[in-house]
């Protein structure tokens, strides 16, 4: 099985987004069996807390929620677009599985929060995320709801068993490995770490963090911060908790793909 991994895009208003549009032209090329998105594709900046008065200045929740939805358009456009011309020549179409995990920065997240810190607005805002997911194919997972996937967990981010506080794992793929006992898939931290244990048993353990497939910068990383790796991550032979592992970096795919 072939299982597409796409990070963190953390859309907004205003940002480029050629990448993932080069993302969806990759897929139907390559036709993976299974596309997995991480989370955080909308960024929902308008309901961040941590934002200064000058961020906040001019946010509005429906250019984000708009950005958001555009985007996954984008992506899913060249399948769309594919269908309807087999269709027409009355050949079989291209129907991945599509998983979507919610993460902490996308509406089904931040939208709550916003009800929960002013309950006036209950009844009034609906989010329509998952629906939106749901009518273009996605099974929308829950935020830190794991979803196994031929022996690899999936989630925003896994959870470290040891922290009390229930953080994130942290440190090096090793020590992440080791912490959380099992192979898994996560984004969240806006890096690429990939490592493999190799039991006596026979067993496979792989462990991914891939937080980010974006193309702008975000100002809170400051000038060194926005040098990390970007791109989508092809999992390849996926059975028994483990895969072969390719890598597909942000440029390469728009000089390949766009």
């Amino acid at each position: 099985m072939k299982l597409l991994v796409i990070p963190d895009t953390q859309v907004r208003a205003g940002v480029p987004i050629d990448h993932i549009k080069a993302a969806g032209n990759y897929i139907v090329k390559h036709k993976p069996h299974h596309i997995v998105v991480m989370g955080d594709w909308w960024d929902c900046p308008s309901l961040s807390r941590f934002n200064t008065n000058l961020e906040a200045e001019g946010q509005r929740l429906k250019a984000d929620l708009e950005a958001g939805d555009d985007a996954m358009m984008a992506l899913m456009m060249p399948i769309i677009n594919y269908n309807v011309k087999r269709k027409s020549q009355k050949k079989k179409g291209y129907k991945p599985k599509l998983t979507y995990i919610v993460g902490n920065h996308d509406p089904q997240v931040r939208l709550p929060r916003l009800i929960e810190e002013h309950p006036i607005l209950e009844g009034f805002l609906e989010d329509k995320t998952n629906r939106f997911l749901e009518g273009l194919g996605f099974e929308v997972v829950d935020f830190l709801k794991i979803k196994d996937i031929e022996g690899i967990r999936f989630s925003h981010y896994i959870q470290n068993p040891h922290s009390v506080k229930g953080a994130p794992l942290g440190g090096q793929i090793d020590t992440m490995l080791k912490n959380a006992g099992h192979s898994f898939v996560m984004g969240h931290q806006q890096t690429y770490k990939m490592g493999k244990h190799y039991l006596s048993d026979g067993t496979q353990r792989l462990g991914i963090v891939a937080g980010a497939f974006y193309d702008h910068e975000e100002r809170y990383q400051g000038p060194q911060g926005n040098k990390h790796w970007r791109g989508i991550v092809q999992l390849n032979d996926v059975k028994d908790g483990s895969a072969d592992v390719c890598e597909l970096s942000l440029d390469y795919l728009k000089r390949k793909y766009l």
